[in-house]
């Protein structure tokens, strides 16, 4: 893996720009509020009959976008499709961090 994360780093002074530190993976592709922010756009772009699930049980989980499965819908989603979905997600993750981080240093 080749991620160049705080955690394999081994820099336990790192900090996200949220606050977060030493952040890894599973914060920089899921837990950090720039990531949440990128699934909650593909959420609100789902069609509702995707969305109306218990509020227990979330529409996208994370094994969803890391190992791009389709989530389970009604109309079950083309798997071509949603692999574009999952890599556009993470890299937006990625890209977003990184504009944030540039504009924490200006």
């Amino acid at each position: 893996n080749g991620l160049c994360t705080a955690a394999r780093m081994h820099d336990a002074q790192a900090e996200c720009v949220c606050g977060s530190s030493a952040p890894g993976r599973q914060h920089h592709y899921w837990d950090c509020p720039i990531a949440t922010a990128v699934v909650q756009n593909i959420l609100d772009n789902l069609p509702a009959a995707w969305c109306s699930r218990p509020a227990t049980r979330p529409a996208i989980l994370r094994r969803h976008l890391w190992l791009m499965q389709t989530p389970a819908g009604p109309p079950r989603m083309y798997q071509g499709v949603w692999k574009v979905v999952g890599l556009a997600a993470l890299n937006a993750m990625d890209v977003g961090r990184k504009a944030a981080l540039d504009f924490r240093m200006q």
